[in-house]
């Protein structure tokens, strides 16, 4: 008798034992997956994409029903230029968490990167949805958009874009601009797209005020200037468009400001 009590209270100490054994477990589990994500995307900053992939396929099996293993290994696969690998990662994250913006966006890359434009733009109106104040994903639907050869849509996006990153630009000019970098990374790309569809004065505006932006944000200022001055020959202002190229060749970013003519600012869109 004493033999069966004793079996059977050992019998119920294992199975309380086996029952919290998971709790016990989960915060041990926790810091694994908070170590491993960090890891990868320590490996990401430092463009290791291989060794980042691999901490965040480890997240995924600490935690199968996060959503965020799925989007930093999507984001990695898209780096390795797996983008079928990518969407396939993205779309279990989606069905994980169907209202994280981020998951949409990404895919939306991916199927640009396979030529997929349609999809893409699927994937970034259900971004824009969810997340209506981040002027980044306008810029990617413009691109989209202008990929279809939807050009009034392209520069809509864009305009959107710049709204968001400057609301009281258009009544409040005395102020000082927002230093907002999408804000000049959108004027380029509207630019780009009136320069595209014979809006010459148009595109001429949005690259002065690009040209504007503090130095750091204007990486594509090269580019801009000698956008302008095809611009400035195609309204015969061939003085100003030989003063552009003569700044694009000597490299003088310096003096960017110089080169803004105030007469090009301003005027209708």
């Amino acid at each position: 008798m004493y033999d069966l009590i004793m079996r059977n209270f050992l019998v119920l100490i294992f199975c309380l034992f086996t029952i919290a054994l998971p709790a016990v477990a989960t915060p041990a589990d926790d810091r694994e997956f908070v170590l491993v994500m960090h890891n990868g995307k320590i490996y990401e900053g430092h463009h290791q994409y291989r060794d980042a992939l691999r901490c965040f396929e480890q997240g995924l099996r600490l935690k199968p029903d996060r959503w965020e293993p799925y989007n930093d290994a999507g984001s990695a696969l898209i780096a390795l230029d797996d983008c079928k690998g990518a969407i396939d990662v993205l779309t279990r994250g989606i069905k994980i968490n169907p209202q994280q913006d981020s998951l949409y966006f990404l895919r939306s890359q991916a199927h640009m990167w396979m030529s997929q434009p349609k999809a893409a733009l699927a994937d970034l109106d259900r971004a824009i949805a969810i997340r209506p104040d981040y002027p980044v994903y306008c810029r990617r639907r413009a691109e989209a958009h202008e990929t279809l050869g939807a050009h009034a849509n392209a520069i809509r996006d864009c305009t959107d874009g710049i709204a968001l990153c400057a609301p009281a630009k258009a009544t409040d000019t005395s102020a000082a601009k927002p230093q907002n970098p999408a804000l000049f990374d959108l004027l380029a790309q509207r630019g780009t797209i009136y320069q595209r569809t014979g809006k010459f004065q148009n595109a001429i505006d949005d690259y002065t005020e690009y040209l504007a932006a503090p130095k750091r944000w204007r990486g594509n200022a090269l580019r801009v200037l000698q956008n302008r001055a095809e611009c400035y020959d195609k309204l015969g202002k061939h003085d100003l468009a030989a003063k552009d190229r003569s700044a694009a060749a000597n490299h003088k970013g310096d003096v960017l400001e110089d080169l803004i003519h105030d007469e090009t600012v301003g005027t209708g869109r």
